[in-house]
């Protein structure tokens, strides 16, 4: 098991890494993605390319969601634009976090 520290939390994004093997591990509700230092930051181009209003789409609970895919192609993941919102700050917060910790 992996001796993680939070890197950063918002909303339902919680973002840790492990301090060892440097895995990088992002909750959000019942999903969990695991990343190395360089997949983060492709993750977070990814994000940053797509602006929710461009992207969004209606769902049946009435809710706009975006839809991101996945490696594995029968995988989607939806974001409401506050959960949106969240997991875009959440990335930021723990990219400038891991350049602390690295500092320390």
């Amino acid at each position: 098991m992996c001796e993680t520290r939070t890197l950063a939390q918002t909303g339902l994004a919680h973002i840790s890494q492990c301090q060892h093997c440097k895995m990088i591990f992002l909750w959000h509700a019942n999903l969990l993605l695991s990343f190395t230092p360089e997949d983060l930051l492709q993750f977070r181009t990814t994000l940053l390319q797509r602006k929710f209003d461009d992207y969004a789409l209606p769902f049946p609970d009435a809710a706009d969601r975006v839809i991101m895919h996945s490696p594995c192609h029968d995988i989607s993941f939806t974001f409401t634009k506050a959960e949106w919102a969240d997991m875009l700050a959440a990335v930021e917060e723990a990219l400038l976090m891991q350049q602390v910790y690295a500092l320390i």
